[in-house]
């Protein structure tokens, strides 16, 4: 049984490659590494060259944007340019983190939409606190053909055909096994297409309650348990259970699914 992990972070330092190894043994295969900041797009690229089941993509995640430098989206199109196969994010906008500014984060979401849909690549969308926003981007702009992911899925169940419609896919993670989150995986079961599902860990970010890891990480500096790659397997597990089918069937769902949005 393979699994695809539809949206993490290998690049970053609180996971060891030894832990990508490990998820590799234990059926995790193609994982679309997510590039936030022009500071780490070369990592990303490094790790797609060292093994072409580390999928890539590169873009500017709303955090990063107070801190983008100059020509930052030069740098992005030549990157992307660069790698065919790539995808656009992780981007998009987030009214939770302290101190934001929602005119430079739609500016920065609207110039890598761009980016995605002259490119003809797919898109990976953080949106947090900022439902509103990104629907009245979503609705009156061009989006891209191949479709776009909003990965860790937070939104009300009422937007999930619209969104589909214009070309969503949503993924199942950590973050949907929080028992106060009952009512989005609820949407796994019952709202949101079979075909437009895909399963993530978000690495090392999303750890996940104790019952759900199948592996651990070392917490890092500050204390924050970090999100092993091979938990993706309980993901799966979990996002089957919700769905009423076995992993077996789940994986392969999800693994044609993360086919036809990033490509073979």
């Amino acid at each position: 049984m393979e699994l695809r992990d539809a949206h993490c972070h290998y690049q970053f330092a609180e996971v060891p490659y030894a832990a990508v190894e490990q998820a590799r043994a234990d059926g995790v295969g193609q994982a679309m590494i997510n590039g936030s900041a022009p500071s780490d797009w070369q990592d990303v690229a490094a790790l797609g060259r060292r093994d072409p089941r580390n999928r890539m993509s590169f873009g500017l995640h709303p955090w990063d944007v107070p801190t983008a430098p100059a020509g930052w989206a030069e740098t992005l199109r030549a990157t992307l340019i660069a790698h065919p196969t790539a995808g656009v994010g992780e981007m998009g906008l987030d009214r939770w983190v302290k101190e934001h500014d929602p005119v430079a984060q739609e500016a920065a979401f609207r110039t890598q939409l761009a980016l995605a849909v002259e490119l003809e690549r797919a898109l990976t969308i953080h949106c947090v606190k900022a439902i509103g926003p990104l629907m009245d981007i979503v609705r009156a702009t061009e989006l891209p053909r191949r479709g776009f992911l909003l990965h860790s899925w937070n939104g009300p169940v009422e937007l999930v055909p619209e969104l589909a419609k214009l070309g969503a896919y949503f993924s199942f993670s950590a973050h949907h096994l929080i028992p106060r989150k009952a009512d989005l995986r609820v949407q796994f079961a019952a709202a949101i297409p079979r075909e437009r599902i895909l399963v993530e860990t978000d690495a090392p970010a999303l750890c996940p309650a104790a019952e759900f890891r199948l592996r651990e990480l070392a917490p890092d500096a500050e204390g924050t348990e970090q999100n092993h790659p091979s938990n993706l397997v309980r993901n799966n597990a979990e996002l089957a259970r919700t769905m009423g089918v076995t992993p077996a069937e789940s994986a392969a769902l999800t693994c044609a699914n993360f086919a036809r949005l990033f490509g073979a």
